[in-house]
């Protein structure tokens, strides 16, 4: 990250467009609103589009299904086309909605003191746009942009609820949700009942594990004041129910799935990994590498019913 950031140019000393040419200060804005999003794109964002990329794919979610007569038809030509067709709206659709929760979260009372501990190169801390240009100017067009976006693309009980939970584990659950209603319209289908089930189960798993992100920042969530369940519950229990949980839905979902061995045992390794960062090393930088595990984790639940299509 601080590789990427440092190639950029640095306007910190001059936020203002007095002087600027009409391409730079049209450059300014756009890193600076790529900004709020840089930080969750290999995470949040392109795990959700593999979320609805490997929901459409596997068949097994969407109407009609997939059976033993159309299985072939899944690795066909035309239905990769489909799924490269599909790829912008889904990207689209996710990265809106990540813009307007960040925007949000990133704004919030206390948000810019904490990023200043962790995150310094984040809009506000950096000294790009103040918290009240952001809540005043950025955040009414974004929410307006994302819900018009939807709108037309279909997905708008998905957005329109997304930005009324923001993000927690449900809402994440929905923009893979709305990933996965674009993906397979892609290929003429819809979203069945069991596709609807399977986006209840990821946002259970994430509810029950996102807590893993909050070990790495305890001293920035101390500063803001705000209740991540390390602080209240205190650190060892929180690590110690947050790596059951792990374990517990590592070989539950594949089981769900019915993904077989090579489902459980990728799922297993990688939550594994995961809960042995988080129980034998504890510093701020190894929780970091924790938390990227439990990404990589991610998903792979994510990609499970795509594994079970190979089993």
């Amino acid at each position: 990250m601080s590789e990427f950031l440092g190639r950029l140019p640095d306007r910190k000393a001059d936020t203002s467009e007095m002087g600027q040419s009409m391409p730079d200060q049209i450059f300014y804005h756009i890193h600076t609103i790529w900004l709020f999003t840089v930080g969750d794109l290999s995470t949040t964002c392109l795990q959700s589009v593999l979320f609805g990329l490997s929901g459409a794919a596997s068949g097994r979610f969407t109407t009609p299904a997939i059976t033993d007569d159309t299985r072939a038809s899944r690795s066909t030509p035309q239905a990769a086309v489909g799924l490269i067709r599909s790829l912008p709206p889904v990207f689209l659709f996710v990265w809106l909605l990540l813009l307007v929760g960040q925007l949000s979260n990133q704004s919030a009372v206390g948000a810019p003191e904490e990023d200043a501990l962790s995150k310094p190169y984040r809009p506000i801390p950096a000294g790009q746009i103040s918290q009240r240009q952001v809540r005043e100017g950025l955040m009414p067009p974004a929410i307006f942009l994302a819900l018009l976006v939807s709108l037309a693309l279909s997905v708008h009980w998905e957005a329109a609820t997304f930005i009324a939970l923001l993000l927690n584990g449900a809402a994440l659950a929905l923009l893979g949700e709305g990933a996965l209603k674009l993906a397979a319209c892609s290929g003429g289908s819809t979203v069945s009942a069991a596709g609807y089930a399977w986006s209840c189960i990821v946002g259970l798993v994430i509810a029950m594990t996102v807590q893993v992100q909050d070990f790495r920042d305890q001293e920035g969530d101390a500063a803001r004041g705000r209740k991540t369940l390390p602080l209240v519950l205190g650190d060892a229990p929180t690590r110690g129910g947050t790596i059951v949980s792990m374990l517990l839905w590592a070989v539950l979902v594949p089981w769900l799935c019915g993904a077989g061995v090579m489902g459980c045992s990728s799922s297993v390794v990688t939550a594994g990994a995961a809960a042995v960062g988080l129980a034998v090393w504890r510093t701020p930088g190894a929780d970091a590498r924790s938390y990227k595990l439990w990404s990589v984790w991610l998903a792979n639940v994510y990609i499970m019913p795509w594994l079970a299509l190979l089993c």
